[in-house]
């Protein structure tokens, strides 16, 4: 016999847990709601698993779900129910001659009413469930008053996002509701949804796919981005297209995207296409040196020469690159389409751009970063695959996400044994590293993030003459987080480079890893002991330096450190030099 309250059982949101991936947080909300005799309203974009919690809460509770489809054509007779017209013609209106709609068999039954699409429903349907869920009953001519059983629980989701065919729900019926509003799921989340339900052995491929729809919900020409079902349909297409070629070709990528991602934009900007941004995007995720997988498409030729000039010209004299912008704020969004040279032009004007326009400029360079490490990643991947299926270990990847907790990251193959190696990030954010010095720290952490199955693990720390934690060792973040952290910072105060080495290696040795860090600086030593006490202490040392005239000193603690000097003068140099430190 079933419980009067199901949603009560303490080992439920262990069991519905064990099916899903992610969502601790929104299940543990969604089974105290319920659990109090609460009808729950779940707010969110599509793909975000509203359908998929609820419907797994209804099976592992043992209660029976019953599903609406909200539409215009849903009346309030097909939610409760009609007698049969032919009956009642016959023998007049009995109680045996009605047809329940689901709102009574799910009264009846104890069960789970969801109502999909909610704010498509016409009012005089939504109207309908007022008394039953406030008082458990409904009111039905000709048969009566239906009561409830006590599991008897409405539950309902809505994309905020849609204005097409909705409609505006009343205050009464909200105030019936607890609601929950569900976000798009960490990148480590969506990857591991993709890989279950493609089935893929391609990890490169679920994570560029995964990495393409994510990148559409930060463009800037775009209301509403793609969900993690693009990724699903564009892996279960390219997959084909591999079958059919025998090997992997960027155009079956690109044909894979669009068909799969395009219709799935809500544009904002009429004068683009879905087709057009999702290539771009693509685009953007593989393009490198030496690997441009649509070249010779065509550009919007002024727009691209207008960028290029700009490019120059932050270069040479980024005073007046910035007052440019100033007056003409579009030429940011020309420089988010020009890879690592805009990252680069955006880098050097960021610090001297109005207040106001610095918040645009961090959310395209924080796209800029993720996407130039995550195409070294890429890159790196396909050169690897050959154009041949490449085996993925699977299983280790998993486990490694549970062990460290966080995403396994890029491009996991397998390998003949688990390196054990984790670094430091250590980020100088003294005053002398403003503008694009700060840009390189959070392409390294990006690259870090990035790494594969070279680096199990990584932290990331940022200092001046105190250090801040921007990410712990087995802390789960986003690689789009630790980016934004990063290029959050403000770059001030004095340089303490040894208070900062000894932090990080505590951080490493305090969780069994060697002692291994990368020290992004100008090498500017302004406070604090001599940092060349400190470097010894590490099994590796890395020193990016950025432009500086202090390259002996970089060089020495390097040396002490048993690592070496990368000098990056430009970001465009910065993922081919960042990438062979971790090779190392």
């Amino acid at each position: 016999m079933r419980p009067e309250n199901s949603y009560a059982d303490p080992d439920l949101l262990r069991r519905v847990l064990s099916r899903l991936v992610g969502r601790e947080r929104e299940v543990r909300a969604v089974l105290a709601a319920l659990a109090a005799g609460r009808n729950v309203l779940l707010v969110g974009p599509p793909g975000t698993s509203k359908s998929t919690i609820l419907r797994t809460v209804a099976e592992e509770a043992g209660v029976p779900f019953f599903l609406v489809e909200g539409s215009a054509d849903l009346t309030p007779q097909k939610l409760v129910g009609t007698f049969n017209p032919a009956r009642v013609m016959a023998d007049g209106f009995k109680p045996e001659y009605f047809e329940p709609g689901p709102l009574v068999r799910a009264m009846e039954a104890g069960g789970l009413l969801y109502i999909e699409e909610f704010n498509r429903m016409p009012e005089e349907a939504s109207n309908v469930l007022i008394r039953a869920a406030e008082e458990g009953e409904l009111a039905v001519p000709r048969l009566g008053v239906v009561r409830a059983k006590p599991g008897f629980r409405i539950a309902c989701a809505m994309n905020p996002y849609d204005d097409v065919g909705t409609s505006r729900l009343s205050r009464a019926l909200l105030d019936r509701f607890v609601m929950l509003r569900l976000d798009y799921q960490s990148r480590a989340e969506e990857v591991e949804i993709v890989r279950l339900r493609t089935g893929s052995g391609r990890g490169w491929l679920v994570e560029l796919a995964v990495d393409v729809v994510r990148a559409t919900r930060r463009h800037p020409a775009v209301r509403m981005g793609a969900s993690v079902r693009g990724a699903i349909d564009m892996v279960l297409i390219a997959e084909r297209l591999i079958e059919q070629r025998g090997a992997v070709d960027p155009e079956d990528l690109k044909m894979a995207a669009v068909m799969a991602v395009a219709p799935k934009l809500w544009m904002k900007d009429p004068a683009r296409s879905p087709e057009e941004v999702v290539e771009e995007v693509l685009a953007g995720l593989l393009e490198g040196r030496g690997l441009d997988p649509f070249e010779g498409r065509e550009e919007g030729g002024g727009g691209r020469e207008e960028a290029r000039r700009l490019i120059e010209e932050a270069r040479e004299a980024p005073r007046r690159a910035a007052l440019a912008i100033a007056g003409d704020p579009s030429l940011l969004d020309k420089l988010s389409h020009e890879g690592l040279a805009g990252l680069d032009a955006i880098a050097r004007v960021y610090s001297l751009l109005p207040l106001d326009l610095r918040e645009k400029a961090r959310r395209i360079a924080e796209g800029l970063v993720v996407r130039a490490a995550l195409g070294y990643a890429g890159r790196r991947a396909l050169a690897r695959a050959g154009g041949e299926p490449v085996d993925v270990d699977v299983d280790r990847t998993v486990e490694r996400a549970a062990e460290l907790g966080r995403s396994p990251e890029a491009l996991s193959f397998f390998t003949a044994r688990r390196r054990g190696r984790a670094y430091a990030l250590v980020i100088d954010r003294s005053a002398s590293m403003a503008g694009f010095k700060l840009v390189m720290g959070a392409l390294a952490g990006a690259s870090l993030a990035y790494a594969g199955d070279r680096v199990d693990d990584y932290c990331v720390l940022a200092f001046n003459t105190s250090v801040e934690r921007l990410k712990g060792l087995r802390e789960r973040r986003d690689v789009e987080e630790v980016v934004r952290s990063v290029l959050s910072l403000e770059a001030r105060g004095y340089t303490d480079i040894y208070t900062a080495l000894l932090e990080a290696r505590r951080e490493l040795v305090s969780h069994g890893y060697e002692p291994r860090a990368i020290l992004v600086t100008d090498a500017e030593w302004t406070a604090g002991p001599n940092p060349l006490q400190a470097a010894p202490l590490f099994r590796q040392l890395h020193v990016v330096l950025v432009p500086s005239k202090y390259l002996g000193f970089a060089r020495a603690l390097a040396e002490l450190g048993g690592g070496r000097v990368v000098l990056v003068r430009s970001i465009a140099e910065a993922p081919e030099r960042l990438g062979e430190l971790l090779r190392e």
